[in-house]
């Protein structure tokens, strides 16, 4: 054999024992590691998948430019994200101005798997809105759009848009139908509106009406309901109320309704730098079988401080769990030196009629918002503070806090939960949507998408 033939077989045998060694390493069990999650990925028959933990996801998310009137944070009782299998459906408010006098957008937003967020249509409105997804997937936008806002920016229209093909990931072709009309004379839907979808997919939004409507008598809480197949809205409202009840948290249960507003009742002192609205008593407005029901949970009208202090209240979260309890989560703020800080959290748990009332011990101080996350069937709170996030088993209370960026502050949490459409997931979606009004008018206003497993909350 001449010698180059002999180099060729020494060339042909090293080569195929790099293949061999190469299918070899591609054959045994392996793993990507990306800069926020680790995924498992053999497909080898007969090899057994030993999987890695996952990592907390976090990435900024597009937000709004301006604070007020319509920043997107605002509306704490609102449903803003909602998560349809591999898909996170989320909006933001395109603003252009801090004046009440103009109209800004609704920007849908979409996130499938691991994928960038993509923006979809634009819906002109003057205040944050609503998202709901239901069992097969379709997404619906609730919109409020004013009659003429140069004259005032809260009298108009609420619009349901819907997304028959959002399962496939189309969040640019839409329907959309009325639910309340309106040409601004008169007051037919309030700018707070809350909404929550079943698990037999009604769909549900409330709001409160002041009392210059000549329909109703006095102030008035109203829901607004249907299925997606159903055609007409059913409408049913209680009046007669001594107070304005604005932001209501809302909820679909097995025999109707429940709502949890508060008192907003507005009441000027002339002085510029103090918090007027009257934030002192938190109901919770029942519809059940039919039948309207009230019962005032917490009333601090004749607390010492009522006087002095208008904003002693606010509700923070309302949900029902597996058994059929009510779960309510509020703050209060009986610091006589701090308009604004939380003083403490409190959790009630029952039904209408029939509450016990817990004091929330986080052992630490400057908790700004507490939230409920149902993990498997456990309660867990979802508590933040001004530049930071933790979770604690609802039972036993240790704090588990979750890394977020340095320039994450001065936020309002908002979770996809079954209220919002979720089905069945091994992620916890949340929002930090900027809402410092300092750091707006110094440009350093951030907000930022969560992706938590479920296991982190079992650490």
């Amino acid at each position: 054999m001449s010698h180059f033939k002999k180099l060729q077989c020494k060339q042909k045998g090293s080569a195929l024992v790099w293949i061999l060694l190469l299918f070899l390493i591609l054959s045994i069990p392996g793993y990507f590691i990306s800069q926020n999650y680790n995924i498992l990925t053999p497909k080898t028959p007969g090899l057994s998948l030993i999987k890695t933990e996952e990592k907390i996801l976090i990435e900024p998310i597009p937000g709004s430019k301006y604070h007020s009137p319509d920043g997107t944070w605002w509306g704490y009782n609102q449903s803003k994200i909602a998560r349809f299998q591999d898909l996170v459906f989320s909006y933001y408010i395109d603003n252009t101005d801090d004046s009440n006098q103009t109209i800004s957008n609704l920007v849908v937003l979409k996130k499938e798997g691991t994928s960038a967020w993509e923006e979809g249509v634009r819906f002109p409105t003057s205040r944050p809105g609503n998202i709901l997804v239901d069992s097969q997937g379709v997404l619906h936008v609730f919109v409020f759009e004013p009659a003429n806002a140069q004259i005032n920016d809260s009298k108009g229209k609420l619009l349901h848009y819907f997304f028959p093909d959002s399962a496939q990931g189309d969040i640019k072709n839409f329907s959309q139908e009325l639910v309340v009309d309106g040409d601004g004379s008169n007051e037919t839907v309030n700018i707070r509106v809350g909404s929550a979808i079943g698990k037999d997919d009604t769909m549900v939004i409330s709001f409160g009406l002041t009392k210059f409507n000549p329909a109703y008598n006095e102030q008035s809480e109203h829901i607004y309901f249907k299925k997606p197949n159903e055609e007409k809205w059913n409408h049913t409202f209680i009046d007669g109320l001594p107070h304005d009840f604005y932001y209501p948290y809302t909820l679909v249960t097995e025999n109707g309704f429940s709502l949890l507003p508060i008192q907003d009742d507005f009441n000027d002192d002339g002085n510029s730098k103090t918090y007027d609205n009257i934030y002192q008593k938190i109901p919770l407005f029942s519809y059940l079988n039919n039948k309207w029901g009230m019962e005032m949970l917490v009333d601090l009208s004749t607390h010492p401080l009522a006087k002095s202090k208008p904003r002693l209240l606010e509700q923070e979260d309302l949900m029902e769990d597996k058994d059929g309890n009510i779960h309510i989560i509020y703050k209060e703020f009986l610091d006589p030196d701090n308009l604004f800080a939380s003083s403490g959290h409190r959790h009630l748990i029952g039904k209408p009629g029939n509450f016990k009332t817990k004091k929330i011990e986080l052992g630490k101080a400057g908790a700004n918002w507490v939230r409920l996350v149902e993990v498997d069937s456990d309660l867990y709170y979802l508590i933040s503070r001004f530049d930071s996030l933790y979770t604690s088993p609802v039972d036993d209370i240790k704090l588990n806090e979750i890394s977020i960026p340095d320039d994450a502050k001065g936020f309002y949490p908002y979770v996809a939960t079954q209220k919002s459409g979720q089905v069945s997931s091994e992620y916890i979606d949340v929002l930090l949507l900027a809402s410092d009004q300092k750091l707006y008018q110094e440009g350093l206003q951030t907000n930022y998408y969560i992706r938590i497993p479920k296991s982190d909350f079992k650490k």
